[in-house]
């Protein structure tokens, strides 16, 4: 049998991939998240903004990096993805949102690209489409940890869709690629780097993959902390090296708010939000680690904006204010099976045989028990974009691109 420890281990990843379902028609229409003034049912949020910023046309290309919470195709794009989920999926695009999330509708960087006024991104691995306003080198399942790492170590997963993840070092080589043969391809020097300076780099989630591939390992999570953001840092100044001038780097969720870490965490290991306290305690770990070392970065490249995306923070702060922003179900899925408080069964995953939706996955912050739904993505846009949870905030990213 095998121990609780590396049952969690095996079944987070598995669900982490297979629940890999496209965007569906769940949407409903769609709302821009161009900047407000803030409302009275606002007035509690982190900080203020005396003055409206635009941010449409303030950037003319956005390129994103992360995993799940940011890749719009490229992990079901690879092929071996698709076939590995072919019986529990279709593929709806009745909201006329192209590509492959794993949420119910649109994400973040989704939500930013429509403040700013372009298209959804495409994918680097369906380059077939339109690129002019940015790619997406984001891949659902990748960790911050290069492959070498888990082969080193000798950690495979039979469940997965591939034993070996992609890393961030996959994202950084289809970058350069993508920069030699498409970007810069004829353009002098000069010319590159005035497209740099018009482009939004956005470092999505990076590093949530590997603590739940190594949950129950021999490796010290301190050491694994460490190894981690390093990694995430090496792809902050890789971009920047590169000649990039304005970066978001995204903070890691409270996982431990999500229904699979809490049906499979005990009762007792419980913190102050409801969420597992354990698993939360990493992430923690994590985020103010790698504030402190974008601290450091910020120094080295003065003349660069680093953001700090606090997605603890916003997460947070609408697991406090559920009324607020209209969610009933903060920690149950809204696609799932079972009984018990997380709709929540590791043997009928979302899209399975047995499993079921939700009537209306904007009460509902969990899609299928470790993705978000569409209704989170906005209101975490909201709070990132609007209402003070960058640092510095996006108003002054803004601010410093257009010289306003």
């Amino acid at each position: 049998m095998m121990n609780s420890k590396f049952l969690f281990l095996h079944v987070a990843i598995f669900i982490a991939i297979l629940s890999f379902t496209p965007t569906s028609a769940h949407n409903k229409s769609r709302k821009s998240i161009a900047p407000s003034a803030p409302t009275s049912s606002q007035a509690d949020y982190k900080g203020s903004f005396s003055a409206q910023v635009n941010f449409k046309g303030s950037f003319s290309k956005v390129y994103a990096f992360g995993d799940s919470y940011t890749d719009t195709g490229n992990a079901y794009h690879l092929g071996a993805l698709k076939t590995f989920v072919k019986g529990i999926i279709t593929h709806n695009s009745t909201n006329n949102l192209p590509g492959y999330r794993l949420s119910n509708g649109r994400l973040v960087i989704d939500y930013l690209c429509d403040a700013l006024a372009l298209p959804p991104l495409t994918p680097f691995k369906d380059l077939s489409t339109n690129s002019s306003a940015g790619v997406n080198f984001a891949i659902a399942g990748s960790t911050a940890l290069s492959s070498d790492f888990f082969i080193n170590h000798k950690i495979a997963h039979s469940l997965m869709w591939k034993a070996i993840p992609e890393s961030f070092q996959t994202q950084i080589d289809w970058f350069h690629k993508f920069i030699q043969d498409t970007e810069c391809k004829g353009k002098t020097l000069s010319e590159c780097k005035i497209d740099f300076d018009n482009s939004l780099f956005w470092i999505g989630e990076m590093g949530g993959n590997d603590y739940a591939r190594l949950y129950g390992s021999t490796v010290a999570v301190r050491f694994l902390t460490e190894l981690a953001v390093n990694h995430v840092c090496k792809l902050v100044t890789t971009m920047l090296e590169t000649g990039a001038k304005y970066i978001v780097v995204q903070g890691l969720p409270p996982a431990g708010c999500l229904p699979l870490n809490l049906a499979l965490h005990p009762l007792h290991d419980r913190d102050a939000m409801g969420c597992s306290a354990s698993a939360n305690a990493i992430i923690q770990a994590h985020n103010e680690l790698l504030q402190k070392k974008l601290d450091e970065i910020r120094r080295q490249f003065s003349g660069c904006m680093i953001v700090y995306a606090d997605y603890w923070g916003a997460f947070h702060k609408i697991l406090s204010n559920l009324k607020q922003f209209h969610f009933e179900e903060p920690f149950k899925a809204c696609c799932g099976a079972g009984q018990g408080p997380f709709n929540f069964d590791l043997h009928r995953l979302c899209g399975a045989t047995g499993s079921s939706t939700c009537a209306d996955p904007s009460k509902f912050i969990s899609w299928d028990g470790i993705h978000l739904t569409e209704a989170m993505h906005r209101h975490l846009a909201e709070l990132l974009f609007n209402q003070g949870y960058c640092k510095p905030s996006f108003h002054d990213l803004i601010k410093m691109k257009t010289g306003t």
